[in-house]
């Protein structure tokens, strides 16, 4: 079957003109690599932790976990060999934030990811999901396809329980859309714990606020990821319906 050819337009800016977003959705294959993500961040997130949950004590009868080098060899000239204990880490990662921006207003309270939005799940495989990102309808790259950066996201498990987070007078003592965000991550984590990407950690208020609810924030620096990675997460497209599904890929 021949490939379909890709449009052009047929005067500069229609595509953009026509964009209505009324009825608008995602285009799934970049859902299934954000999902794909948000599941390798929960389990980076555990694997930092447990390594947390490591004792280590000098050797006395049993070699527990093996050998400390590093430890034996900053003690050296005491002659004692340290061993290293894992503790067994109890809890999963219910909810998971990635930051790139955290996009605080200028002078003049303009913000360079203006656009908030809480989607639900389409299927019981997909997450919930808030972000904050550029608009909408401002680059237009094909019929009905609008190409989009997301400043930051949150993605939580499992789906079609979220109200919009950006309404929600219960999270109004967020200062930002980061600390949102992840206010939001921790109420609607049915886990105990919940990941965090930023570059910086996160604030007072979002500890005190999950110390409240019993909950802990597990803390992943952005700069130990792929740069080339985290572009490809950053982009994203919204398609103006779902019948632009169907011919996506074409300009994608």
């Amino acid at each position: 079957m021949p490939v379909k050819k890709r449009q052009k337009e047929r005067f500069p800016g229609e595509w953009k003109r026509d964009f209505k977003s009324h009825t608008i959705c995602s285009h799934q294959p970049e859902d299934i690599v954000v999902e794909g993500f948000g599941d390798y961040l929960k389990r980076r997130a555990l694997k930092e932790k447990s390594e947390d949950n490591t004792r280590v004590v000098p050797f006395v009868s049993s070699m527990m976990d093996g050998i400390d080098i590093r430890e034996t060899l900053r003690n050296w000239k005491e002659g004692t060999v340290y061993v290293r204990e894992n503790i067994p880490f109890k809890g999963k990662v219910g909810s998971v934030v990635i930051v790139f921006d955290p996009d605080l207003p200028d002078a003049a309270g303009k913000e360079s990811f203006p656009w908030r939005v809480t989607w639900l799940g389409e299927h019981n495989q997909e997450s919930d999901m808030a972000f904050y990102s550029t608009p909408a309808g401002e680059e237009v790259v094909g019929p009905g396809i609008s190409r989009c950066q997301y400043g930051g996201f949150m993605l939580t498990f499992p789906p079609l329980r979220v109200y919009d987070i950006w309404k929600d007078p219960f999270f109004d003592i967020a200062r930002n859309k980061s600390e949102r965000l992840l206010l939001a991550a921790l109420d609607y984590s049915l886990e105990r714990h919940v990941a965090y990407v930023a570059s910086i950690p996160p604030s007072s208020l979002c500890r005190s606020f999950a110390s409240r609810m019993r909950k802990k924030i597990i803390y992943l620096p952005i700069g130990i990821f792929s740069p080339i990675t985290l572009r490809k997460i950053r982009q994203f497209h919204v398609l103006d319906g779902h019948p632009v599904r169907r011919y996506a890929a074409r300009y994608i």
